[in-house]
């Protein structure tokens, strides 16, 4: 129960983490030794780690209801429950990319299906209920303005983009076509909703000092919306030439024209990321101290990399193909550091309290004077 109280919906960002990282090694189209097996076995642990998360979660609001509720009355929490939308649609996804490899296929792609419609339902949810809360309820200054901002927002586009692959599968023509529909509409939502809090991101960065240490991993977050964005514009063009008719070869020249554009404006925000990082770990920067944050380090990065997967799939270019095998060993050693240390400050205590010892250490520092 002491597990179960602490477990908030930040978590779910390990979620995010670990599945793109299974997913993208898997698909890797640039051959890599053993990718399969390594997709595989990332798979099996994405599997007992949504299991465990979602019956923590559960649990939660069944035995400690006031601590749940309280997630929706401060921003810096609510945000996270776009996390827990997007864990949903990330797992779906593999199921499909990597379940339909090893399982029956029309049993991994039905679960595929059903995971997508629970996770389009969270992350609607979420993108009208948190912004609800920060407009009318929770009280911010421009300076509060970070990146993370963006976590509720984004899930329409990861459900759009993970909603892709599937198209060909929701029956007939006109079923198709609704999920279509649906997709191209949650991609607008958050398409333009990246733009508006990009801009109180972009006017916080100017106009007030700069992030401190513990806030510079946010930045990252800029860029994932910019990555499932790509994916989603580079594979409808693939996926919805049947119902689409002579629509098609003008969707085709589209996305490859705005999926340039944003892989463009992607490597921006890398650049800008990684130069804020280099800073907080020179002399004249704070440190990064370590939090459930850095995994900013992971998902955005990987959804980058995904979005320049499915670039590549739709030019066939070899630039794009060589620039995914850059991203992914970027990814994975993002993804080795974040993992590692996640574990450590869980056995540890410093990131849950799950012993004893953790609690009796934590009373001691409590009621040390200062």
């Amino acid at each position: 129960m002491r597990i179960v109280r602490q477990f908030g919906p930040n978590w779910f960002t390990t979620i995010m983490g670990v599945g793109i990282v299974a997913g993208l090694t898997y698909s890797s189209p640039f051959p890599i030794p053993f990718q399969h097996q390594i997709g595989l076995f990332l798979f099996g642990l994405l599997n007992l780690i949504f299991i465990v998360a979602v019956l923590l979660w559960m649990f939660r609001w069944i035995f400690h209801l006031d601590e749940a509720v309280n997630d929706f009355r401060y921003p810096e929490k609510a945000l996270f429950y776009g996390a827990f939308a997007m864990g949903i649609n990330v797992v779906g996804n593999d199921y499909f990319v990597i379940g339909t490899h090893f399982l029956n296929r029309y049993l991994a792609t039905d679960i595929s299906k059903v995971i997508w419609v629970i996770g389009t339902i969270a992350a609607i949810f979420t993108v009208i209920v948190v912004p609800y809360l920060l407009f009318a309820e929770h009280k911010v200054d421009q300076r509060d303005a970070l990146a993370t901002w963006l976590i509720p927002v984004v899930p329409p586009i990861v459900a759009a983009d993970t909603g892709t692959n599937l198209i060909p599968l929701w029956g007939g023509p006109n079923t198709q076509f609704t999920v279509t529909v649906v997709i191209l509409a949650m991609l607008g939502v958050t398409f333009f909703l990246f733009i508006m809090v990009s801009g109180l991101v972009y006017s916080r960065l100017v106009y007030h000092r700069r992030l401190s240490g513990h806030a510079a991993p946010s930045l990252w977050v800029e860029i994932g919306p910019i990555g499932m964005s790509m994916g989603t514009f580079s594979t409808l063009p693939l996926t919805t030439h049947q119902i689409l008719g002579h629509y098609g070869n003008a969707l085709h020249a589209f996305a490859v024209i705005l999926s340039m554009v944003l892989w463009g404006i992607g490597i921006w925000w890398i650049s800008i990321s990684s130069m804020y990082t280099l800073l907080h770990l020179s002399r004249r920067g704070e440190g990064l101290p370590f939090h459930m944050g850095w995994w900013s380090y992971v998902f955005p990065i990987g959804s980058f990399t995904s979005g320049t997967y499915a670039l590549n799939q739709l030019v066939q270019y070899p630039f794009f193909t060589i620039a995914g095998f850059v991203q992914l060993v970027v990814l994975w050693t993002c993804f080795t550091v974040v993992f590692v240390r996640t574990g450590m400050g869980v056995w540890k205590g410093s990131l849950i309290q799950w012993r004893r010892i953790h609690v009796q250490g934590s009373i001691q520092r409590a009621q040390k004077p200062a």
